[in-house]
């Protein structure tokens, strides 16, 4: 499967079923209950325990991302049913903590920063140096670029714990995931990368001004819709995309063995 075919399927998947798309949003929507609340609330107490709320249900969107992916790449062409939540929930924690282990070392970075800033603060409350300034920003760019680059072998890995049923350690397995992604192709997978950040922006501006209209009635029903109808979108394209380029590979192989097997 070339990067187009694969881009064309991952585009029209999720709209093969319109409920889940709904069911995810409403996940995501509760996810994000506490930035929604904070347009019309000012309890912070209450905005807090939303929060905590948002976070546990939010951690059933990663469980359906990775059930997405794993279906993929048992050539599900369906969207996943939204059972067994326990299992989901589960799933969706190991993608959080591997998301956050990759993480570290921009989190180190922000952290680093943000604590020199602090105890310049402490020791001289007037003002902060320019060079202090120039420094955090500079530990900020650095972390967006680490991101930056990062991203998408986190996808591969999740991807690769999903191939190995869920095993956390397979995230982990850097010389497997290394070796996979050579087989994809680096340049495949940059590829990939570019085109999703591209389907991301077109699809999330065209989304913006869609439900930006409704901005008129509430700024908060801008937020439900885009949380509930172009963020489920998006993660269920990216879920599926990612699953058939790590599964490419094994495809090519096939349809080469059985050309192979018809011409003899």
């Amino acid at each position: 499967m070339d990067i187009g075919d694969l881009v064309s399927d991952a585009l029209k998947y999720p709209l093969s079923d319109w409920t889940k798309i709904l069911i995810l949003g409403i996940i995501l929507v509760i996810a994000g209950i506490a930035n929604i609340s904070r347009t019309f609330m000012a309890d912070n107490t209450l905005i807090s325990v939303l929060g905590i709320i948002g976070l546990i249900v939010g951690l059933l969107g990663y469980g359906y991302f990775f059930r997405i992916i794993k279906s993929s790449l048992a050539g599900i062409s369906e969207l996943p049913s939204f059972d067994d939540l326990v299992t989901m929930f589960i799933d969706g924690i190991k993608v959080a903590i591997v998301g956050l282990i990759y993480s570290i070392p921009a989190i180190i970075l922000i952290l680093i920063f943000a604590a020199s800033i602090m105890l310049s603060l402490i020791s001289n409350p007037s003002s902060i140096p320019v060079g202090m300034l120039i420094g955090a920003g500079v530990g900020i760019i650095l972390a967006m670029l680490y991101m930056l680059v990062i991203t998408p072998i986190i996808a591969v890995a999740i991807a690769n714990m999903a191939y190995n049923d869920g095993e956390f350690g397979a995230a982990f397995r850097f010389s497997e995931i290394l070796d996979k992604i050579g087989n994809i192709g680096w340049g495949n997978l940059i590829i990939w990368y570019i085109v999703t950040i591209i389907v991301y922006i077109v699809i999330a501006i065209i989304g913006g001004i869609i439900t930006g209209l409704f901005s008129l009635l509430h700024p908060v029903i801008t937020l439900v819709l885009m949380s509930l109808i172009v963020t489920p979108y998006l993660q269920m394209y990216v879920a599926r995309s990612i699953a058939s380029l790590y599964s490419s590979q094994e495809v090519t192989y096939k349809s080469q063995q059985s050309r192979t097997a018809y011409s003899k």
